[in-house]
């Protein structure tokens, strides 16, 4: 396999500017293409959607299991403890440019939640859908193209 087969991605979630994850893939060949598909914007959003609803049941067991810790100091679901918004960023970068990037607010999920979150159990098969993805010939495309600054 030659070494311009292969393209390195980056994978990363953040909460503000704190890594969570940080993973690099590699895709062979690769179609720059797919940074505009239909495929990864669903696959992304469809990702997002996954992790609020695991981070929503986390915080539902940490507030069943917490309840009367809560009912005693209601200052432990306090969300700001920070000045400003906190956001949740799924990145896909190629090198260092930005080729993705989805955002959901952090400040709804009580602390504790936020802090510790924990993706390995999605891990694996993430980036193998995304490689599928990237590397794919068969994506599909909206009608309109979506500008690019710069």
């Amino acid at each position: 396999m030659k070494e311009q087969d292969v393209t390195k991605l980056e994978f990363l979630m953040k909460v503000n500017d704190n890594i969570i994850v940080q993973r690099f893939f590699n895709v062979r060949n690769y179609n720059p293409k797919a940074k505009n598909s239909d495929d990864l914007y669903e696959y992304m959003k469809d990702f997002k959607d996954e992790m609020s609803h695991i981070l929503k049941m986390k915080t539902v067991d940490y507030m069943l299991q917490n309840s009367y810790e809560i009912m005693e100091n209601p200052e432990i679901l306090e969300t700001s403890f920070t000045d400003g918004p906190e956001y949740f960023s799924l990145i896909i970068k190629n090198n260092d440019m930005t080729i993705c990037h989805r955002l959901f607010d952090a400040k709804i999920y009580p602390p504790k939640i936020r802090y510790t979150v924990d993706i390995r159990p999605q891990i694996k098969s993430l980036l193998s859908d995304l490689t599928d993805i990237f590397s794919s010939e068969n994506l599909t495309f909206s009608n309109y193209e979506i500008p690019v600054e710069g």
